[in-house]
């Protein structure tokens, strides 16, 4: 049984924006304003433009290579399957940590929204629960679901920044980089948490329609629109309290607005805040699981989490994607698990943005490369990826860093393991093949499809 191909652009897109606009701009964006001051504008620019450089190395990557398994099958198929599954490896527990820390806060919003008085790690984990049966029944169901949270979200926001821009202060601008550079990286590193959700529509490459130009589209329209209502909302959340007043809130939407003294609205920003969140644990447990799959697939993990279902979807994939995030949920702490997640997405970009420069010049010595490829250009935005990546992972806290390393050290260990136990054994994906002959092979695949 094979995967569908029910995805459309409208589908892609907002997939891309169901993971990117939520704890990031219900959550993150508080403690984003209170490390950069009204400087976290700043933040959230460098944010966007070092996304951008990410996600046009993802995106010329995704011409050739429309493949399952984003990270892992992209560096897998220019590189090497083992920088493929260190990469992949790094993604996909990267995101996983990710579901804990905006499924908790899922569990704080609804909580405050019908003031159960319930622990939100109880929420957290019904959450999770009830996605992985989402995703389990199809991804159509999970698009649509999606494309519904991402409405209201939008909507949310929309009536968030019309609402505070009665009560505007211009004068909590006026020490606008209190915290000094250092203070903008801060943010910077904070607020890219919430922009790496734009790699999701790589990992269900199989299932997207026209994937070699639907996949760009989606990832570039969903950095730009996301980036716009994040400065957008940055400036109304500052112009209604001083950075400082965000100092500890872990809802700052709802602190901004409460200044409008309106009930209403104080609802309308909580339902937002819970279905941004709910929507960023749905697309979290669809990219996951995907990329499990594509390991299962290529047996670089058990064989069985490759398995197909009646539904089409990878049924023991999603499972195991959702009980790793309940396992991080009740394991680790909050501001651990938000820094965990963005380093080890992090390492999984820098090795794209290395896999871009590979296809760069790979490319370049053949006819089948297109013109902008045998350009400097797509030379140096990679570079450029590499660059600002490892300018924020600096900002990232040691012990973060650790749990990242300790990821690190598992995955190649693993990879190392694995290929001496299989040595002289053939392994669907395991072969170290050149780049070249994998890139000119899917090169082929794409004309003929098109022919």
């Amino acid at each position: 049984m094979q995967l569908k191909k029910t995805v459309t652009k409208k589908d892609a897109v907002m997939i891309n924006l169901g993971a990117i606009i939520g704890a990031g701009i219900f959550v993150i964006i508080g403690l984003a304003s209170y490390k950069a001051g009204p400087a976290v504008i700043i933040s959230i620019l460098f944010s966007g433009i070092i996304a951008m450089f990410t996600g046009l190395s993802f995106s010329e990557i995704a011409r050739h290579v429309a493949k399952e398994g984003g990270v892992y099958e992209y560096a897998k198929s220019v590189v090497s399957p083992s920088v493929g599954f260190v990469g992949g490896w790094m993604w996909t527990f990267g995101n996983i940590i990710g579901i804990s820390a905006v499924s908790l806060s899922f569990g704080s919003y609804f909580d405050e929204l019908f003031g159960l008085n319930y622990n939100p790690v109880i929420l957290a984990i019904l959450c999770i629960i009830t996605f992985m049966v989402l995703n389990i029944i199809g991804i159509k169901n999970s698009a649509k679901t999606i494309t519904v949270l991402v409405i209201i979200n939008v909507a949310v926001l929309i009536i968030f920044i019309f609402s505070g821009i009665t009560r505007f202060s211009a004068s909590n601008f006026n020490d606008f980089i209190p915290h000094g550079y250092s203070g903008i990286i801060t943010g910077t590193a904070l607020i890219f948490f919430a922009f790496t959700g734009f790699s999701r529509v790589t990992t269900i490459s199989d299932e997207v329609i026209n994937p070699e130009k639907t996949i760009p589209f989606a990832i570039i329209t969903s950095i730009i629109i996301s980036s716009i209502l994040y400065i957008t909302v940055a400036l109304v959340l500052l112009g209604l309290k001083p950075y400082y007043a965000y100092s500890t809130s872990s809802s700052p939407l709802t602190l901004a607005i409460s200044s409008l003294k309106s009930r209403y609205l104080d609802i309308i920003i909580s339902i937002g805040g819970v279905t941004a969140t709910a929507g960023v644990t749905l697309t979290g447990i669809l990219g996951t699981s995907r990329v499990l799959f594509a390991m299962g697939r290529d047996k670089e993990l058990p064989e069985k989490i490759g398995y197909i279902d009646k539904f089409s979807t990878p049924d023991i994939a999603i499972v195991l994607s959702s009980l790793l995030g309940i396992i991080f949920l009740i394991f680790v702490s909050f501001g651990t698990i938000v820094e965990a997640s963005n380093s080890s997405v992090l390492i999984s970009y820098i090795i794209i943005n290395f896999s871009a420069i590979v296809l760069y010049y790979e490319l370049k010595k053949t006819s089948s490369g297109n013109g902008m490829i045998k350009s400097h250009y797509f030379l140096i935005i990679p570079i450029l990826g590499i660059s600002t990546i490892i300018l924020i992972i600096l900002f990232i806290n040691l012990y973060s860093l650790m749990i990242t390393s300790i990821i690190l050290t598992v995955s190649v260990v693993y990879y190392a393991v694995k290929s001496r136990f299989y040595k002289g054994k053939p392994v669907p994906g395991h072969s170290e093949v050149r780049a070249f002959g994998r890139i000119m092979r899917f090169s082929k695949e794409f004309k003929r499809n098109k022919t």
